[in-house]
């Protein structure tokens, strides 16, 4: 079950890209060397942050909902609203192309300001 299409009207502030995961393995032997597995092969787990400053509670509330109707970190979706300057393929070349994943259970903070909204989720790009 896929949660509804993410990003209409809910452009985030900002998009940084976090380090790719690539789930190695180290452990130490009796040589006192250490032995290296990786047990992703060559894929790695790719996220994003997302931040958003002075959102108005519309879009606050879209955003809560949309968390909501993911069950946090269960249902993939579609983000559609990925900004220009991120490269979306992992080819070398920014492109903002959609992209399809699930939020990172846990890391969804906001606050209330006076008059706006702030808040921050990590986006985890599927794994193909």
């Amino acid at each position: 079950m896929a949660a509804a299409n993410f990003g209409s009207g809910v452009t985030p502030t900002w998009v940084t890209p976090l380090e790719p995961e690539f789930h190695n393995i180290i452990t130490p032997m009796e040589s006192m060397k250490k032995n290296y597995m990786n047990v992703s092969g060559s894929t790695p787990v790719f996220r994003y942050k997302l931040v958003w400053d002075s959102m108005t509670d519309a879009k606050f509330w879209s955003l809560y909902n949309h968390f909501y109707s993911a069950k946090g970190g269960y249902d993939s979706f579609l983000w559609t609203s990925v900004p220009a300057y991120i490269d979306a393929n992992h080819d070398g070349t920014a492109d903002g192309a959609d992209m399809t994943g699930r939020w990172v259970a846990g890391s969804f903070k906001f606050q209330l300001d006076p008059k706006s909204w702030k808040a921050e989720i990590i986006f985890e790009e599927k794994v193909v």
